[in-house]
């Protein structure tokens, strides 16, 4: 039975998932490529990364035979939909240079398998998207900062609840590049929590974001969430 559904899909004009529904081309499963990818986020496990996927799926659309390049939520898949007048060559020197930021290109049932998931339209982010998964990157490390802060020391729920929005802005802001595309250069958290916390509440604050460094560098394991 699987094989025959199997080569069903294989054989039936399938839809890009999430495109807009009036833009959405016809795409044929031969015209997906999938990709192991090694984009978990490091400070939000749950989830892939914004800002290390965005670049890589951008310079993907960019190249010749590609139309849309997408990340799955997890971050450890990539999806390549090619043009329809794409050839092996062409397909072969993107996976090659894919292969240089350490993918795998995936085939047989573990192929199917992602292929069939990225059918379905859901958890899938494509090109730019993927900065909603940084803007939620960036509320998992405010709130673990803010918490952090609170289990030293006493603050108040309503500045708790400020601090906690002003950070999650600041690195919004950094992770998802809206710095960079404002030319403004990114404002250092424990400068803007001034306006919240007293001296030694800020010296708590640096030992979370030290805290968070090590994580994001891949020092310490992203503590268990809830």
């Amino acid at each position: 039975m699987k094989t025959k559904l199997v080569a069903v899909l294989m054989s039936t004009v399938l839809y890009i998932p999430l495109a807009n529904a009036e833009s959405a081309p016809a795409v044929t499963v031969d015209r997906v490529s999938v990709f192991k990818v090694p984009l978990v986020c490091p400070a939000a496990p749950q989830i892939g990364c914004g800002s290390a996927s965005k670049p890589i799926l951008l310079d993907l659309e960019r190249q010749p035979g590609v139309l849309e390049a997408w990340l799955n939520r997890a971050g450890t898949r990539i999806a390549v939909v090619w043009k329809a007048d794409s050839d092996a060559e062409t397909r072969r020197k993107v996976a090659a240079e894919l292969k240089e930021d350490r993918a795998t290109e995936l085939d047989g049932n573990s192929r199917d398998k992602t292929v069939s998931d990225f059918l379905s339209g859901k958890g899938w982010y494509h090109g730019a998207e993927v900065d909603h998964l940084s803007e939620e990157e960036a509320s998992i490390i405010a709130t673990r900062l803010v918490r952090f802060v609170k289990a030293k020391t006493t603050l108040a729920t309503d500045k708790a609840e400020a601090l906690q929005r002003v950070l999650n802005d600041a690195l919004r802001k950094d992770l998802t590049g809206e710095y960079a595309r404002l030319n403004q250069k990114p404002r250092r958290l424990e400068d803007i929590a001034h306006d919240y916390l007293d001296e030694e509440q800020i010296k708590i604050l640096r030992q979370a974001i030290k805290d968070e460094e090590a994580i994001e560098s891949g020092e310490r394991p992203a503590p268990r969430e809830g």
